[in-house]
Parts: C-alpha cells; sequence; structure tokens
C-alpha cells in the first residue's frame, strides 16, 4: 500500500511538493511492508488526519513498529485490519486495552490453514468501549459475543470454526440495533436446527442478511425479526429432508418465521438457475445457493421445498443459465426434461411471462403446446422470450406449440427471439412462420443477460 504512494513522489519537483503538502495522503500505514522509519514519515506527513492502518504479521519483527505505532496514536486510529497466524494475534491483541474512540472500521483475520482451532477474543478489547465502530468483521475468532456492545455497528462479517451458541448469536444482535448488514459464516458441521423461541430478537435497521450452509441449518433466522430487510441470501441444501446423504440437517424455514421476514411475503417473481434460485418481490429478494447434489434438475421440487414459503403467486418466470466467465465454446444448454417443465408450469400456475436463456427450448415447446384435459397449461400466459445464446432454438416445435394455444384460444400475446449472432435466411423463414399464431412477433440480435443480484454474478457466491 505504501509503495505507489513513494514512487509517485519521485517523479518530479512538483509531484513531490504536491503529495508531500497534502496530508489526507499520508493517512493509511500498511505495515506488510514497512519498518518504523517509514510509518514515522508517514505519521509525519499526516498532520491530524484519522489513520487507517493494515498489518500482516508474519513474524516476530513486525510486531514492535506495528504496537508501538499504533497503541501510541489509537486516539486517532479510523481503521485497523489486522491479519495474521494464530500465535501472533494471541500476543498483539492482548495489548490493545485502551479505548479507541474514534475507531469505524475493525477487522481482525486469523489464517484457518494455520490451526485447528480460533483464537479467543475477550471483550476487554479496546477497553471494551468502541463508541463509533460501524463495521466489524471477525474471522476464524472463537468469542461467543456476549460480552461485546455495539450500539453504532451497522455491518458485522462473522466466520468462526469453533461451534457457537445460536442464542449467542441472537443476543448480540439484540444489542447491536443499528445493524443494516449481517454475513455470516460457520465452518463446521451442521447441527440440528433450533426451535423458534418465544420471543424473537427484533432487527428494526437490519437490510441485508447471508446465511452459509451452516448458518441456514442453524435456525438463527427462526430467532429474528427483520421488519425492514430487502436481501436474503440463504446457502445451503434445501431438500425438503432432515439429514442428507451425508448426515447433515437439511436447511429449512420455520412456517412461523415467514410473517417476521419481509421478503418472504408477496412472492411475484422467480429466477431458476442450475443449483439456485432467487424469488422476488415488493417485499425483497430471496437468494437460494444450493449444493449440486441436491439439485440439478428444473422440475417442480425446484420450488416446492422451499416451503412455507409461497410461490403461487409467481407471475413472471426467468429460467436458464447467466452468461459465464469462460468461453462461448465450452458452454452446453442447460438440458431440461418434460417431465420436470410440466412440474414447475403445474405448480406455477399464474405464470403470465416467461424468459428461457441458453436451455434446450423443445421441452418447453412440448408442455406449452400440449393439451391437458382439453385445455392447455398455463392458462394466464402472454409473453414468451427466448435468448437463443448457447441454447438451441427449435423452431418448428416453437411454430407447433403457438398453433396449438392459438387453437385452444390461449395464444401468445407476444413472442421474442433473441439470437447472439445473425441468424441465417433459413432460421428467419421458419421464425416468420410462427407470426400468423401469435398476437406479436419479434427477433433481434442482441447480447444474453448477464444476470447479476447485489452486485454479484448469480452463479457464483
Amino acid at each position: 500500500m505504501n509503495k505507489p504512494l513513494i514512487t509517485m513522489t519521485h517523479v518530479c519537483r512538483s509531484w513531490r511538493n504536491l503529495l508531500l503538502s497534502t496530508p489526507s495522503l499520508w493517512a493509511q500505514i500498511d505495515f506488510s511492508t514497512s519498518m518504523s522509519e517509514q510509518a514515522k514519515g508517514f505519521l509525519g506527513r499526516s498532520g491530524n488526519q484519522l489513520l487507517d492502518i493494515h498489518q500482516f504479521l508474519e513474524d516476530d519483527d513486525h510486531v514492535e513498529p506495528f504496537l508501538s505505532t499504533t497503541l501510541r496514536n489509537i486516539h486517532r486510529v479510523r481503521r485497523l485490519d489486522i491479519v495474521s497466524f494464530l500465535w501472533h494475534l494471541e500476543r498483539t491483541l492482548v495489548w490493545f486495552t485502551e479505548p479507541a474512540p474514534k475507531l469505524e472500521h475493525l477487522e481482525i483475520t486469523n489464517d484457518p490453514n494455520i490451526t485447528d482451532r480460533d483464537m479467543n477474543l475477550h471483550n476487554t478489547i479496546f477497553g471494551g468501549r468502541l463508541p463509533k465502530l460501524t463495521n466489524l468483521s471477525l474471522h476464524y475468532l472463537r468469542t461467543n459475543l456476549r460480552g461485546f456492545d455495539f450500539p453504532s455497528l451497522t455491518r458485522f462479517f462473522f466466520t468462526t470454526g469453533t461451534k457457537i451458541s445460536v442464542r449467542d448469536l441472537a443476543s448480540f444482535f439484540e444489542r447491536c440495533p443499528s445493524l443494516e448488514l449481517i454475513h455470516i459464516s460457520l465452518s463446521y458441521s451442521p447441527q440440528p436446527p433450533v426451535a423458534p423461541p418465544r420471543k424473537r430478537i427484533r432487527l428494526a435497521a437490519l437490510k441485508e442478511l447471508r446465511f452459509d450452509q451452516t448458518a441456514s441449518t442453524s435456525g438463527l433466522l427462526d430467532h429474528l425479526v427483520l421488519p425492514k430487510c430487502t436481501e436474503l441470501m440463504l446457502k445451503g441444501q434445501f431438500t425438503g429432508e432432515i439429514l442428507n446423504q451425508y448426515g447433515s440437517p437439511a436447511a429449512r424455514i420455520h412456517p412461523s418465521s415467514v410473517d417476521h421476514i419481509s421478503a418472504m411475503r408477496g412472492i411475484t417473481k422467480a429466477t431458476a438457475m442450475p443449483n439456485s434460485c432467487i424469488l422476488s418481490g415488493p417485499g425483497g429478494n430471496l437468494r437460494f445457493w444450493c449444493f449440486e447434489g441436491t439439485r440439478g434438475k428444473f422440475d417442480a421440487g425446484f420450488f416446492t421445498s422451499f416451503s412455507p414459503i409461497s410461490i403461487s403467486e409467481i407471475r413472471e418466470l426467468w429460467v436458464g443459465q447467466p452468461v459465464e466467465s469462460h468461453s462461448r465454446a465450452s458452454q452446453r444448454p442447460w438440458k431440461q426434461t418434460t417431465a420436470g417443465v410440466r412440474g414447475v408450469f403445474e405448480v406455477l400456475t399464474k405464470l403470465e411471462d416467461l424468459t428461457v436463456v441458453n436451455c434446450e427450448t423443445e421441452p418447453f415447446f412440448a408442455i406449452l403446446g400440449a393439451a391437458v384435459d382439453d385445455g392447455l397449461l398455463l392458462h394466464g400466459l402472454r409473453r414468451l422470450t427466448i435468448y437463443v445464446g448457447c441454447g438451441d432454438l427449435n423452431a418448428p416445435a416453437l411454430m407447433q406449440c403457438a398453433k396449438a394455444r392459438k387453437e385452444h384460444s390461449r395464444p401468445f400475446m407476444e413472442v421474442i427471439v433473441v439470437f447472439e449472432k445473425e441468424p441465417g435466411a433459413g432460421v428467419i423463414q421458419e421464425v416468420d412462420s410462427i407470426g400468423e399464431f401469435v398476437g406479436k412477433l419479434i427477433y433481434r440480435v442482441g447480447k444474453t443477460p448477464k444476470l447479476t443480484w447485489l452486485g454479484e454474478d448469480c452463479d457464483m457466491w
């Protein structure tokens, strides 16, 4: 972190004078590469600016300059990041006993590959007084959190490999009323979930919640009331079974929790991808990430395993694969079965808008055009959008589907076909023949959509 700034002071005299006369540029000190002399130079040029201090402790030689500089200036430290191995962290953090009145961001990271146990973080750190702390990240530290009280905390990231009580976590949240984001990763074998308590913890300010597999199965979600939560991501194995083949409990949501979490109510949209699903509505978004062994198929179980979340009002469905980082040549369309597609449509009975991306299309067309008890599935379906991309477009099957729906007085109001590349004349002719059976036919060349959620690619978390 220090090197680029120092290098720029050697460009010319004008640059050097400008840089040396700007105190805010020298307020970030990285002890990963600097010794005490360099730290003194940065401090001297930083004036009265609040400090951001970063440290990666690799050996004992790094401890003294970091400690002496940081402890003398703890009253003006705004951000403190410490990454180290267990034996250095345990001996270093005991020195931080004085209050840090300006500290807003604290991150302490232990290396999980170096030790088979987590370090115990005592609540006496900084004298237990961090009045302005808003961001707290603790990774692979053993602590029950009951001794901490951070009324100004808004963002909390926590990773541990040591079993921690759900009640301890809930108790910590209760003493942090300003929390807006929680991201928890519990790196140990999932335990049987804890039943919902009589009194739940109300997180009135929380907007975003992320749980990994173990956190999703812990029952922690059922201990919380989240009236303003609009983004909820759950990673796990949503199979609807108590135990999977490895003996780990499946993640689930207790029926009594739905009304306590706004994002679970009023679901009207769904995005289905291999091993992943997003449900959306006016109350917020839920992202489910499932392991390969628990969901590789697109069928009725894709949605019904999320019970008791209601999916009966879903009007829009996006199914397929988002754009991936690897080359198109290695991509394959997501294979479907007619039985699986039928199962989905029998569950999502109120669909009005269907988008298919990078999927084999024939199973969709076959089901949408097949007669069922003198009628058709999805009576209310009005718009069909197909992104061909690396998927296939079975134009004859689409025409038969459109023709059947028109004959049953259930025609598509609009069909949109998007080609990634300019199609040949034969394909254009086949697509044109569909026009007489639909209200409006549109085909064009365009990019396959890159679906993101919370600023991330939807196939990665």
